[in-house]
């Protein structure tokens, strides 16, 4: 079942284009409420987001079948709850592409062609000046094509001659009549422009283009499924490049190259063998973590080609035990970097980049695991397509919900040399630059730390904490509801629950 909307071509050009100009208006004018001065971001995403969403299946035919309506619907649900939950870079990526794809989706009713719809959905708030110049010019060509006048646009010009000559006849009668020009002067235009800012102007317009697209989406899917299915015969340069020869000999060398560095991570990580002198562990460990991911990546990059459909593993037996061999020894080098990362956060402690890098890892590692699954399965190149972006969807998904700056505050003060005895001493510049997050772990470490050193209070001490804490509550008491999140208001809760915090005290290792 398709839902059609009123189309270029159907309607009056112009009219049309004005219908849309107005809709895209609206838009800006919600955004301006919505975002204009009010910072930090909240909720106010999710609704603007929605809105968008509502607009773009409004405005254009919807040819989805049910079931991909009902399955885009929850999926932008669940996206802008992201944003509900927190609003971040990530989550708002998230939300603001699943906004686009949901458009693209409800509109071309293919789910198979997603990857492509993935690519233009990224790119559509980017488009948006070109495609609104672009309608502009083809409703008004499409206008004087029908020999019709431009619907709204003439109505707008007809009162072109009325507002001019009618300025002319009141510029003359406040010049014969005081009382006429006391008048005008209190209705000084002027005015205008000092209400209206030029930020706030371009701010309008940018959201005007963004929203464009959406308002008015192209799709061919003649042209989608052309896409989808190129690329499924290789040139004959490609094939003299990774045919059965070049694979096999490719092969060997780089099993040769990755036995050599899982066995150095054999000796010195997992073994415990002493390093050379000058070079402790830590520096080991970091020096190869993140090399050695990009090195499983542009391994399975090669895997993907060695195997492909067509390609040599199905005429050669020694291909495929060479390629599995060298998957193990990439999930293993992926396993050393996980190691090599724990190492060096055990040395200098945890920090959100170390975090996510360490996410990243284990999602490297799952994709080498349904490598290992379409090889041994048989599975279809487009199979591990799907697996990998579902994977992929699904840790962005969870990082959304994740309090980061809390978990990196509480594993800090939890392993650090002043609570435990060992590891690093607490960041505490740090810690605070993580933000109201970290300020529960921060009383918990106080009170501990009080307590493991008998540390008393003074006259002359300095309520630190208290300030960090009055701060952030006085921060969070003036957000007005277009700021409110999930995550916000726990902590929130947190703070009126807990308003004084751990005892007051100095803060711990001011002077030393």
């Amino acid at each position: 079942m398709t839902i059609e909307a009123p189309s270029l071509a159907r309607r009056t050009p112009a009219r049309w284009f004005v219908n849309r100009l107005m809709l895209a208006t609206g838009a800006a004018a919600l955004a301006d409420w919505l975002f204009y001065n009010a910072y930090p971001l909240g909720v106010s995403v999710a609704i603007f987001l929605g809105s968008c969403a509502v607009l773009a299946i409004g405005t254009n035919p919807v040819r989805a079948h049910p079931r991909l309506r009902i399955g885009a619907s929850i999926a932008l649900l669940l996206a802008l709850l992201a944003v509900v939950e927190e609003v971040s870079w990530l989550s708002f990526l998230v939300a603001s592409g699943a906004t686009s794809l949901f458009a693209l989706m409800m509109v071309s009713g293919d789910f198979a062609a997603w990857p492509s719809q993935l690519r233009r959905a990224l790119g559509l708030p980017l488009a948006g000046p070109f495609w609104l110049a672009g309608d502009a010019f083809r409703a008004r060509r499409l206008s004087l094509r029908k020999g019709k006048p431009a619907g709204r646009i003439a109505a707008l010009a007809s009162w072109i001659a009325p507002i001019l000559l009618g300025s002319i006849f009141l510029a003359l009668f406040a010049s014969a009549n005081p009382l006429i020009e006391d008048w005008v002067q209190e209705l000084d235009p002027r005015r205008i422009f000092e209400l209206v800012s030029v930020a706030r102007a371009v701010f309008w317009l940018l959201v005007i283009c963004s929203i464009w697209p959406l308002l008015h989406l192209r799709f061919s899917r003649k042209a989608a499924r052309a896409a989808l299915a190129s690329g499924t015969s290789p040139a004959g340069d490609f094939e003299a490049l990774f045919g059965k020869v070049a694979v096999l000999r490719s092969l060997l060398l780089f099993n040769a190259l990755f036995a050599v560095q899982t066995s150095l991570d054999f000796a010195y990580l997992w073994g415990g063998l002493a390093l050379p002198n000058g070079l402790t562990y830590a520096a080991y460990a970091h020096r190869g973590a993140y090399p050695l991911v990009a090195t499983t990546l542009l391994a399975a990059g090669f895997v993907l080609v060695a195997m492909r459909r067509g390609g040599p593993a199905e005429t050669s037996p020694w291909i495929k035990p060479l390629v599995l061999a060298w998957v193990a020894q990439n999930l293993m080098l992926v396993a050393s970097s996980i190691f090599r990362t724990g190492l060096y956060i055990a040395a200098y402690s945890l920090s959100e980049l170390r975090l996510a890098a360490l996410i990243w890892m284990a999602l490297v590692a799952v994709g080498l695991a349904l490598i290992v699954v379409q090889i041994v399965w048989r599975k279809t190149s487009r199979w591990l397509l799907n697996a990998n972006a579902i994977a992929t969807a699904i840790t962005l998904y969870a990082c959304c919900w994740i309090d980061f700056p809390a978990i990196v505050a509480s594993y800090d003060i939890a392993h650090c040399l002043e609570i435990s005895g060992t590891g690093p001493a607490l960041d505490l510049d740090y810690l605070f630059a993580l933000g109201p997050e970290a300020m529960p772990a921060y009383d918990e470490f106080l009170q501990a730390y009080w307590r493991r050193n008998q540390t008393g209070k003074s006259s002359g001490q300095i309520a630190w904490s208290q300030n960090e804490r009055r701060s952030n509550a006085e921060t969070a008491s003036r957000l007005n509801w277009r700021s409110r999140t999930f995550r916000g208001w726990r902590l929130q809760r947190y703070f009126d629950t807990h308003p004084e915090g751990a005892s007051t005290g100095e803060r711990p290792l001011a002077n030393q």
